[in-house]
């Protein structure tokens, strides 16, 4: 099995194993503003990210982040968010909002590292969430 096709399976069962809250979109107000900060190694390759809401599949569009990057979006619904990204022959995926964690916090953080994906409140302390894949 290539790495791609198990990407594309990665993907395939966080779509099936979703679980959304039902939503609060409200016209100009949001739930949270989440960063996800592209921190590789210097001279690394870019990076491909794709977020979407696990409630109405509605993807953000996809980005391509280099080193020191950072790329935010409003939060609308309260529904778990999933993130994936690819660098190189790398694969990962996260929660990049799960409301149970994170309703209650304006700013949500994650850092994007060779060893793997942290997240912080407050941009001070981090934890390790998920980490790469490869084949």
């Amino acid at each position: 099995m290539t790495t791609w096709s198990r990407f594309l399976l990665l993907l395939l069962g966080i779509a099936w194993t979703s679980v959304s809250t039902e939503a609060v979109k409200e016209k100009g107000n949001h739930l949270a503003v989440v960063h996800v900060i592209d921190a590789l190694p210097k001279k690394s390759k870019p990076m491909s990210l794709e977020c979407k809401s696990g409630r109405t599949h509605e993807g953000l569009g996809q980005q391509t982040l280099n080193v020191g990057d950072d790329y935010k979006w409003n939060v609308e619904e309260n529904a778990t968010y999933y993130c994936s990204a690819l660098w190189g022959r790398y694969f990962g995926s996260w929660h990049g909002f799960q409301p149970r964690r994170d309703v209650g916090h304006g700013t949500i953080y994650w850092r994007v590292k060779d060893n793997g994906f942290l997240l912080s409140w407050d941009r001070t302390s981090w934890v390790r969430k998920g980490q790469w894949e490869t084949e």
